[in-house]
C-alpha cells in the first residue's frame, strides 16, 4: 500500500452495487409493515447487509 486510496476491482464494485440495491429495496419495503418493531428489524437487516458487503470488499482488498 502506497498510503493512498486503492481502487476497487470490478467484482468489488458489483458486490457494493448489489449491496446498495438490496439496502434500498429493504428500506423501501419497510413502510409496508404495520409494527414499529418489524420496521426496525427490516431497517436493521438492511444496514447489516450493507455493512457485511462493505466488509467483504475491504477483506478481499486487504488480501491482495
Amino acid at each position: 500500500m502506497n498510503g493512498g486510496i486503492e481502487k476497487l476491482t470490478v467484482a468489488q464494485m458489483i458486490k457494493l452495487l448489489v449491496g446498495i440495491i438490496l439496502f434500498g429495496m429493504l428500506m423501501g419495503m419497510r413502510d409496508n409493515f404495520e409494527g414499529r418493531w418489524v420496521r426496525a428489524a427490516v431497517a436493521g437487516c438492511a444496514g447489516g447487509i450493507l455493512g457485511w458487503i462493505i466488509l467483504q470488499c475491504r477483506k478481499s482488498r486487504d488480501k491482495d
